[in-house]
């Protein structure tokens, strides 16, 4: 028995989920400092050069969404969501176990719901253009369906390999 949890807990750490978390982690990473270099650059130009930059504002709020959808994700992964820990020392492991998947089941049914009808969105308003820097708007909504499967595949991944709901010190003894 204590293989199999070994097995089932290696999952989260298999060379496909590490690259795709590093790769997530690089995409964040990349996004939240472009929208900051974004607005250092508007900021130069309006009061420095005393002019403005028309697309500026924009693109940073799509960077937002982005880094919002993308970051979800992760924090999905690092178990940094809302927790279910209140119920720990209140109800039996086996119950707080059976909660957790549970909660686990209905974040991956929300994430389908809302990744489903997210595309739908974005492939309705693809030919759409933002009026600033004519970016297709498929662009910018696909971060909800690419999130929310994103945030399903690592909710997946953890009740799988056992690490879902656990905290970060139940990881680091897991580890």
């Amino acid at each position: 028995m204590p293989h199999d949890k070994e097995n089932r807990r290696a999952l989260a750490q298999s060379l496909p989920v590490r690259i795709i978390r590093h790769a997530l982690e690089a995409t964040v990473a990349a996004v939240v400092f472009s929208y900051a270099m974004i607005i250092c650059t508007q900021v130069f130009y309006r009061y420095v050069l005393n002019s403005s930059l028309v697309w500026s504002e924009e693109l940073v709020r799509y960077g937002l969404l982005w880094g919002v959808m993308l970051g979800a994700a992760l924090a999905s992964d690092r178990n940094a969501h809302v927790a279910l820990d209140p119920l720990r020392g209140k109800v039996s492991d086996d119950t707080y176990r059976i909660v957790s998947w549970c909660s686990g089941i209905l974040v991956i049914v929300f994430c389908a719901v809302t990744a489903w009808y997210g595309w739908q969105y974005a492939y309705r308003i693809r030919l759409m253009h933002s009026p600033a820097s004519q970016i297709s708007m498929i662009y910018v909504y696909a971060a909800i369906p690419v999130g929310c499967v994103l945030i399903a595949f690592f909710t997946i991944v953890q009740l799988f390999s056992g690490t879902y709901g656990a905290n970060s010190s139940e990881e680091e003894l897991l580890a």
